[in-house]
């Protein structure tokens, strides 16, 4: 297994976990207000519907961090012929119980094992949070990308309105602060599109996903949070990719041509 200590102990949490994302994927579509999990996901869902059309022809998608496999059952859905990588074996068996067809390979997000210019599109969702050092993660993507792909990456913002970023960091010193067992990485949306940029994509834009405070709702009060979260989206996607508030939203989405 290669890659830094943070990215092998990402990859061992994750593994133990597949069964879990598995149960929350499964149950998205019940009610997507009974968790901040849910409503990551379904607001999230907004914005990729809105920013990756069905396939055309035979385009293929690659979905970088497959986990489950949630995601590329929704991409083969549209049309794409679909292929996935992730470092854990125990996510790849989960993504192959949906997606049974599909190319699915064990890899590190930073050594793709694909030829240069192999994909029309890329999907890239809850993968850079984890790592240390986004740089080469962005780089094999421009790589496998054909000239005009799309790639679509989420990023955790550091200026999140919930305080997850402090309390991440916080949490490695004062275990009754821990919300989450790994250490995750941080990014402005200005940050996220200079990296792009230099990565060697064209053009850039960085959208605000959903606004963060359900959080705090969820730690203090959960019992209250659905109708939170239904008051919230009245709003929500007025707000929270509002050019003076989406680095205060709860998750990034760079929207990235090569």
């Amino acid at each position: 297994m290669s890659g830094s200590r943070e990215e092998v102990e990402a990859i061992r949490v994750h593994s133990e976990q597949a069964p879990l994302f598995r149960d929350r994927y499964d149950t998205l579509p019940a009610d997507p207000h009974a968790s901040c999990f849910a409503y990551s996901r379904y607001r999230l869902q907004l914005q990729l519907d809105r920013r990756l059309p069905p396939a055309s022809r035979r385009e293929r998608l690659l979905d970088l961090g497959c986990g489950t496999g949630h995601h590329l059952a929704w991409a083969r859905g549209l049309g794409y012929d679909v292929a996935g990588t992730d470092g854990s074996e125990a996510m790849l068996a989960e993504a192959r119980r949906l997606n049974p067809s599909s190319e699915l390979r064990l890899a590190p997000a930073d050594a793709l094992p694909f030829p240069d210019a192999s994909f029309d599109a890329i999907l890239c969702i809850e993968v850079l949070r984890y790592l240390p050092q986004i740089d080469p993660c962005l780089r094999e993507m421009g790589r496998v990308l054909k000239p005009g792909g799309v790639a679509l990456a989420t990023a955790s913002p550091l200026l999140n309105l919930n305080g997850f970023p402090l309390l991440n960091r916080l949490g490695r010193w004062v275990p009754a602060l821990r919300t989450v067992r790994l250490k995750q990485h941080f990014h402005t949306s200005w940050g996220l599109e200079r990296r792009f940029r230099r990565a060697g994509f064209r053009q850039v834009t960085v959208h605000g996903v959903y606004l963060g405070l359900g959080n705090w709702i969820e730690r203090l009060h959960p019992r209250s949070l659905a109708g939170f979260l239904r008051s919230l989206e009245r709003m929500d996607g007025a707000m929270s990719d509002h050019p003076l508030l989406r680095d205060l939203s709860g998750m990034l989405l760079a929207h990235a041509c090569r």
